[in-house]
């Protein structure tokens, strides 16, 4: 049947040299998974509009169509650098795309699986831009403008953002995790699976009487990991380059 994969963030960039790499891991893993979950960030800024597509992510976007020609189900979970994918890609590179916690099963197993840059409820000035940022005008006003100044408002913006989130460079906010967990775990789901915090953790309970496991993906470009659950319902953090 083949396994259930989570891919963290990417962050792939123009000119990266890791995108030789990240398209051969994908071709490998492609092999042997039946479901694979991007969980968000996949490139340094993605919005969801093909003609806005850069040499990169179209290098990535055909590698994941040819993917889901063979019968591989690519899902995606948007990430705070990702604006509306699914306008774009839901049903062409994807299968699907939504920002919402989405559940998948294997081996016997809930695993309930979101980006988690919403963990921390007491972080206001985020979630005011999040939800402005992705409002029904804002995104209608953005594609009033011709397509030259809205590629330089997306190259502004990204550059912005890579000085943003700070604290998730030094310790990871393990109490905040914790409670958020607890927020989206159903008393049937086994794990909840996170991106977004760049560091690879496996809690082995969520707290509160709770068996679910929370499982912390690594970024893939620094790490080279991501995580498998087998048909037998074993769930590891692996190697990507096999």
């Amino acid at each position: 049947m083949g396994d259930l994969v989570f891919i963290g963030d990417v962050h792939l960039e123009e000119g990266d040299p890791h995108l030789a790499p990240f398209l051969a891991f994908l071709g490998r893993v492609g092999r042997t998974s039946r479901r694979i979950v991007l969980m968000g960030d996949l490139f340094n800024l993605w919005i969801g509009r093909r003609e806005l597509e850069q040499p990169h992510q179209t290098a990535v976007l055909e590698k994941l169509t040819e993917l889901r020609a063979g019968g591989v189900v690519v899902r995606y979970l948007e990430g705070n650098r990702d604006y509306r994918i699914a306008y774009g890609y839901a049903g062409r590179a994807l299968d699907d795309s939504t920002e919402n916690p989405i559940l998948e099963r294997c081996g016997g197993l809930r695993l309930v699986a979101v980006h988690g840059d919403l963990a921390n409820p007491h972080d206001r000035k985020y979630r005011t831009w999040r939800r402005c940022s992705r409002s029904k005008a804002v995104w209608l006003l953005f594609n009033l403008l011709p397509r030259a100044r809205r590629l330089r408002f997306a190259r502004g913006l990204e550059d912005r953002m890579r000085s943003t989130n700070p604290e998730f460079k030094g310790e990871f906010p393990e109490a905040v995790v914790r409670d958020y967990a607890m927020s989206l775990l159903g008393p049937e789901d086994d794990a909840l699976v996170l991106g977004h915090f760049h560091i690879e953790k496996d809690l082995a309970s969520a707290g509160a009487g709770s068996n679910a496991r929370i499982l912390v993906l690594p970024e893939w470009k620094s790490s080279r990991r991501h995580l498998r659950v087998d048909s037998a319902g074993d769930i590891a953090f692996v190697d990507s380059e096999f």
